[in-house]
């Protein structure tokens, strides 16, 4: 197994980068608190892989710089990944600029270990999966079954079930806490399911006040996944979903609010690489605000709604972008060979199947689940309207028409490069009054002709 040393002391984000690059590219992890500590372990191991580090350590002094003259006075050539953009360019070191990308990280260490996406999917898991300790304090209730180890003579274990599936672990893990136990264990073919459940900790950071808008696009995206990835196991909002889909939706208002002009919203969503889903929800919560701002009856209330719903209304989906990434509609889905009947099925149905899943969410807005069901234009849930009619609610029509300006800016700035975007307003609203030829629906397009984006 590769070594690396990740410096840090935030001992709950260590042990969720620790989970993921054991899980993903077989990486054992050791975690020191300064650079100090870590030129003591190389000084004793020099078999390291490579060093991870936060931008934060270069605040002062240039450390990380002298790091790197460290390795060459030892002629040891291991990488160093800093996470976060630093205030001064480091040459010698590779940079992930959001420091919660954990997908960059992972990629980054797959390119330094030179092992491919099918070395990984051929790897011999062991049985057992170890995870800190401190990674279990982030949920409230174990999904699977949780071991402890115990080890016998000639580096052989035994492994006793400490904590059933389904089970509240606080109390129960207290003892582990005390004794001092770093580890515990699950079945290897849960350990995934677990880190997207652990990973609900990144979303606390949402509270951060020096969080820069790329961290907290990264971090309200990985929160989309997390909810996303929940549901597909469980068609039910827990209270641990909500308070993070809460959380999540509030960041996205936070995001509208913070960037005034629409191009650079779009050239941060681009520039993030995002999810088409995600990318689509915060662009179509944009566009919807400055509509409602414009209509007579608009208020900050009908905004905190449709951001709810947009939030919403593709989840079923985001599953289905992610093994097809090269689509950007449903109607690409429901097209492309390579997808299956059933997720096609899901495609035709998810406005439906979200409309009644947030039925469960606790304290749900008022007409939301309605808005989310009638999203596509379709009183049922089921399929794509052609023929727009008057039988929906006004905000439904607001999502409808924000979605398709959407749409049309998305198309036209894919290949844009960044610095020049450009979004055609007027044009945008001429094409919808050819498409949408109720009265109602004009009222809504003749407000968004007069937003500012």
């Amino acid at each position: 197994m590769s070594q690396v040393i990740l410096i840090s002391d935030n001992e709950v984000i260590n042990s969720l980068y620790e989970v993921n690059l054991r899980a993903y590219v077989a990486t054992n992890v050791t975690i020191k608190k300064n650079l100090s500590a870590a030129r003591d372990l190389i000084e004793q191991s020099p078999n390291i892989d490579a060093v991870i580090c936060f931008r934060e350590l270069n605040n002062k002094d240039n450390v990380i710089d002298k790091f790197h003259e460290y390795l060459t006075s030892k002629s040891l050539s291991i990488p160093v990944i800093v996470l976060g953009t630093p205030n001064v360019p480091l040459g010698n070191s590779i940079v992930i600029s959001n420091k919660y990308d954990i997908k960059g990280l992972l990629q980054a260490m797959a390119k330094i270990l030179e092992i491919s996406a099918k070395d990984m999917a051929d790897r011999v898991v062991p049985d057992y999966f170890p995870v800190p300790l401190k990674l279990f304090s982030q949920i409230e209730q174990s999904h699977c079954e949780i071991f402890y180890r115990n080890e016998k003579e000639n580096f052989e274990f035994e492994y006793y079930m400490i904590i059933e599936k389904d089970t509240p672990v606080s109390e129960l893990l207290q003892k582990y806490i005390d004794e001092g136990v770093e580890h515990l264990y699950l079945l290897a073919e849960e350990r995934l399911r677990f880190i997207n459940k652990a990973s609900a900790v990144v979303v606390s950071e949402l509270d951060r006040e020096d969080l820069t808008l790329e961290e907290r696009t990264e971090i309200t995206q990985q929160g989309m996944g997390i909810v996303a990835e929940e549901i597909f196991n469980n068609p039910e909002i827990s209270e641990e979903i909500a308070n993070i889909s809460k959380a999540c939706i509030d960041s996205v208002s936070t995001i509208c609010e913070q960037i005034p002009k629409i191009k650079g919203l779009l050239e941060m969503l681009i520039e993030s690489k995002a999810g088409y889903v995600y990318k689509h929800s915060v662009l179509s919560t944009y566009i919807s605000n400055q509509i409602i701002k414009n209509i007579s009856w608009g208020s900050a209330e009908q905004q905190n709604k449709v951001a709810f719903a947009l939030f919403f209304h593709d989840i079923y989906l985001v599953p289905i972008y992610q093994k097809h990434p090269n689509t950007e509609s449903e109607e690409d889905l429901l097209f492309n060979p390579d997808v299956t009947d059933e997720d096609k099925e899901t495609v035709l149905a998810h406005a439906n199947l979200a409309g009644e899943l947030v039925k469960t969410f606790p304290k749900c807005p008022m007409g939301a689940d309605m808005i989310i069901t009638q999203h596509h234009g379709m009183t049922s849930g089921r399929g794509f309207a052609v023929n727009f009619k008057d039988d929906i609610s006004p905000l439904t029509k607001i999502i409808i028409i924000a979605e398709d300006v959407c749409s049309s800016i998305l198309n036209s700035s894919s290949d844009s490069e960044p610095g020049k975007i450009k979004v055609n307003k007027s044009a945008i609203a001429d094409n919808l009054l050819e498409k949408y030829r109720s009265h109602s629906y004009k009222k809504v397009i003749e407000a968004f002709r007069e937003s500012k984006l």
